[in-house]
């Protein structure tokens, strides 16, 4: 259901967002308008009082959402039986494409081992966050009471640049290090793997979709292999093209990007004609095009700025395959 999702999905916590900070500029506003500044006793619980709930109702919000609510998991909606092509949607970004393309033929399974082996740094990185805030907004209410007075203003401001040090390379291990040591994980919830030996005669198959030998990967690339939706899948990636092959029986077709606008051949089956008839033009599609032939679909790529860019190629080519009802 639209707003009904988490963060700056979900409609309550934008109107807890926008509101309060409404909130806390109508009551800055009133206060400073009817309270002489000299009486500090009076003022600065009604003005840092607001902010400070404010801040801790952000803070209480995110930790129900990373301890009881599943944040860091993947779609709580899974369906058993979930075995078509994920929605144009989820076309916005990569992450949300990976996951859909997880959850829509890839191993939910796998993904959820990810997020439980991704959580314990993020809630300590989050702990930090959480202190780090606290601490700042502690100086108004500390030098109300008497507590912070202006000779130790400066040792606040050294925790506050040390605090915020700390949490920098803190975050650099939590984080950075994490991503290095875990560099092709994100593979396996897609269901595929690096392979060192391929098992798919990839010249084989491109030539039965187009005439000619394609320049196939040499030597130095990585080859991506896998089984989804009982159907064998290969990325090869070079630094020339990426070659991206979903095996299966299907008509011969071909799919053109004419500046990020796909257009099939004029012989092509109509399913496919109108499946491409409801992608916008895009540059994720700029430097690519699509080869069917008797033994699958082949879609080859030439390498941009962005980074894996075979999983949007694999995405079209699955969804191809179910306009032609080859589940």
């Amino acid at each position: 259901m639209p707003g009904s999702g988490a963060g700056w999905d979900s409609i309550l916590y934008r109107i807890y967002i926008i509101g309060g900070l409404v909130v806390v500029v109508a009551v800055t506003v009133a206060v400073g308008s009817l309270t002489p500044l000299a009486e500090e006793a009076v003022w600065m619980p009604l003005v840092f009082g607001p902010v400070t709930l404010w801040f801790i109702g952000i803070l209480a919000y995110w930790w129900v959402q990373f301890l009881f609510a599943g944040y860091t998991e993947p779609e709580r909606s899974v369906k058993e039986a979930e075995n078509d092509t994920p929605e144009i949607s989820a076309l916005r970004s990569w992450s949300t494409l990976s996951e859909a393309m997880t959850i829509h033929g890839g191993d939910v399974e796998e993904l959820r081992k990810l997020d439980r082996a991704a959580r314990r740094p993020v809630l300590e990185w989050f702990g930090w966050v959480n202190l780090f805030v606290l601490y700042c907004i502690s100086n108004p209410w500390l030098t109300a009471l008497g507590i912070l007075t202006p000779e130790r203003q400066r040792y606040f401001v050294a925790g506050v640049i040390g605090l915020m040090l700390f949490i920098m390379v803190r975050t650099y291990f939590l984080l950075g290090a994490r991503v290095t040591a875990s560099e092709y994980a994100y593979l396996r919830p897609l269901g595929l793997e690096v392979v060192e030996r391929p098992t798919m005669d990839l010249k084989r198959i491109a030539r039965t979709a187009v005439e000619g030998p394609w320049g196939l990967v040499a030597g130095g690339g990585v080859v991506l292999e896998g089984v989804r939706r009982d159907r064998p899948v290969q990325i090869a990636v070079d630094g020339q093209r990426t070659y991206t092959v979903v095996q299966a029986e299907v008509p011969a077709f071909t799919v053109e990007s004419r500046e990020g606008k796909l257009v099939a051949d004029e012989g092509a089956p109509r399913a496919v004609k109108e499946s491409l008839k409801e992608l916008r033009q895009a540059k994720r599609w700029v430097g690519m095009e699509l080869h069917s032939g008797p033994e699958g679909i082949v879609v080859e790529r030439v390498p941009g700025r962005r980074q894996n860019m075979w999983l949007y190629d694999l995405w079209l080519a699955e969804r191809l395959l179910e306009a032609l009802g080859e589940h």
